[in-house]
């Protein structure tokens, strides 16, 4: 009698469970985390067996910032209760990525996942310096050409060839003047792509809008009242803009699926409107009419989106440069949103860029304020909550802010861009959330800083920083390079050696001062010894019986009680 009244209970508790809408309980990676390697599967556990045929690419939606839509597989565990995404390929090191599940996701009496589910996470960076090298100046304009005003720049992988390329957006000239990456962390010659709709274009963001796989575009219009979208096309770069009418003065953008149908949404600050604008997707790539949301305060100029407290919406933070505030705004799943709360920043603020710098779990934001010439850090407190941190004095007019791992220690450490200083501060993460060690990196004479964009220019794990100036119209390229780590001690150059050729196809000539053997122990870029030898007597090592694929390598040098790390590519011999 006791096992037959059991049994009626575990029949009607599990009925029970299906016949509610499913949960999310875990994910891995975590929310906000930073340790995620490259090519690290997603899980998702939920409280009940999904209908395994409801996860699908368009249920199920990965997005890496500068790597673009995700492709993978999908496998089921737990009893249909753990989901698994394969990455089809790499993510990029050190990249944001939007993970989005749509109320498509089913249990399995057919019950939806309610608005959906959402979260962010950092693929990591692998260790590297903070003092990055000067590797290229690029001039954005045409010959003969005046002022165009380069102001913002979107990383994104453009032409899906695994490399981050540069879109940088112009305000003057109204136009987007695409570098194609050219497999070593160096840049093609620009292509220009006029923008006719675009007044002031500016503040821009990438997305799959259309989930077609390649990477599209929003940008803003800082003197008109629309924003402009334009899709990815692999012949043409991008389809004929489309414009989208928001509040005037659109100085801030950010992109998510806002409502959980799986398609992206977009949602603007507009600042001369002082309103936020929302442009919902209508599930083709076309956008509604746009939904303007007064925040109460002044100003409303850049934004960002993220669950602020752990319900699997996406959410917003809002800054208002005339009221000098930072807003939180909470998504009741369905795409509207109420102010939560504010806390008081620097003056003027301008640009925001969010993660978590503390390592608490809560993503944090980090504002450039023109006035005060500072950055202000504001903790969230995972329930939306806001709180000032600290301020940072950074230079004369910060117009911009990133974030990213540029050393590669697992905390994030920013960059901010100083119009009228003409230069660009970078600080240091202490690993606590303070920022510390601040290294100037200069505009050229005359400049104007614009914006630095963190981002792994040639694949190797070390995140680089171009910057864009304004003032004179070039991108800067900053070069880092990998700190080899040995039981537990940091391998830093004490030789003066090379090795040639780099690239490289099979051999490679020590050159330099040799006194007496030299040893070559062979990484790639994950930290795998893959080959230990000698010099042979003519100064070269053989590498042509391990076929190394193509791609970058670390080579340490041991030579008379001292090493170095040299970076190495391997490409095929051109034919």
């Amino acid at each position: 009698m006791k096992y037959l009244l059991a049994s009626v209970w575990v029949v009607v508790f599990t009925a029970n469970i299906h016949s509610q809408a499913p949960q999310v309980i875990e994910t891995s990676p975590s929310s906000q985390s930073m340790v995620t390697e490259p090519d690290e599967p997603i899980v998702i556990l939920f409280d009940q067996p999904l209908d395994e045929a409801t996860v699908t690419p368009s249920t199920f939606q990965v997005f890496g910032r500068w790597s673009g839509p995700m492709e993978g597989s999908y496998s089921f565990n737990a009893g249909s209760t753990e989901v698994e995404f394969i990455p089809a390929t790499d993510f990029f090191y050190g990249e944001w990525v939007r993970v989005q599940l749509s109320s498509g996701v089913q249990n399995l009496d057919g019950i939806p996942l309610t608005h959906g589910y959402g979260f962010n996470y950092w693929t990591r960076s692998l260790p590297a310096s903070l003092d990055l090298t000067f590797g290229a100046q690029i001039n954005m304009r045409l010959p003969g050409e005046g002022a165009i005003t380069c102001y913002g720049a979107y990383a994104g992988d453009l032409n899906n060839d695994e490399f981050s390329d540069l879109a940088v957006v112009n305000e003057d000239s109204d136009d987007i003047r695409v570098l194609f990456n050219d497999g070593s962390g160096g840049f093609d010659p620009f292509i220009v792509i006029g923008m006719p709709n675009g007044q002031g274009p500016s503040t821009n963001d990438g997305a799959d809008f259309d989930h077609d796989g390649l990477v599209d575009m929003a940008i803003g219009s800082t003197y008109s009242d629309n924003v402009s979208v334009m899709s990815g096309n692999l012949t043409t770069i991008f389809e004929n803009e489309v414009s989208y009418q928001t509040g005037i003065g659109v100085r801030g953008l950010t992109i998510a699926d806002l409502n959980g149908d799986g398609w992206d949404d977009i949602a603007t600050a507009n600042r001369a409107a002082s309103t936020i604008s929302i442009l919902i997707n209508d599930g083709s790539g076309v956008f509604e009419p746009s939904v303007n949301i007064d925040t109460g305060f002044d100003g409303e100029t850049s934004i960002a989106s993220t669950d602020l407290n752990d319900d699997g919406y996406i959410d917003l933070l809002v800054s208002t440069h005339n009221s000098n505030t930072l807003v939180s705004l909470l998504n009741d799943g369905a795409g509207n949103f109420e102010v939560f709360d504010s806390v008081n920043v620097g003056d003027g603020p301008w640009m925001l860029a969010i993660g978590d710098v503390n390592g608490d779990g809560f993503v944090d934001a980090a504002i450039a304020s023109r006035f005060s010439n500072d950055i202000t850090i504001v903790r969230t407190n995972g329930s939306g909550g806001l709180q000032f941190d600290a301020s940072y004095i950074v230079g004369e007019f910060p117009v911009a802010i990133d974030l990213g791992d540029i050393d590669g220690d697992g905390d994030l450490d920013f960059i901010s861009s100083n119009v009228s200083a003409s230069n660009y501060v970078l600080m240091e993460n202490d690993g606590s959330g303070n920022f510390v060690n601040p290294i100037l990196y200069p505009s050229p004479p005359g400049g104007g800083a614009a914006c630095a964009i963190i981002h792994d220019r040639n694949n190797d794990g070390a995140m680089d920083i171009s910057l864009v100036d304004e003032a004179v119209d070039v991108v800067i390229l900053y070069n880092n390079s990998l700190v080899m780590v040995g039981n537990n001690e940091m391998i830093t150059p004490d030789m003066d050696l090379s090795l040639s050729p780099n690239p490289f196809q099979n051999t490679i000539q020590v050159n330099g001062d040799i006194m007496g053997p030299v040893k070559l122990d062979l990484y790639d870029v994950h930290g795998k010894l893959l080959s230990s030898q000698y010099m042979d007597s003519s100064e070269r090592f053989d590498l042509s019986e391990m076929e190394l694929p193509e791609g970058v390598y670390i080579a340490e040098l041991f030579n008379n009680g001292n090493s170095q790390s040299i970076k190495l590519i391997k490409r095929r011999r051109q034919r």
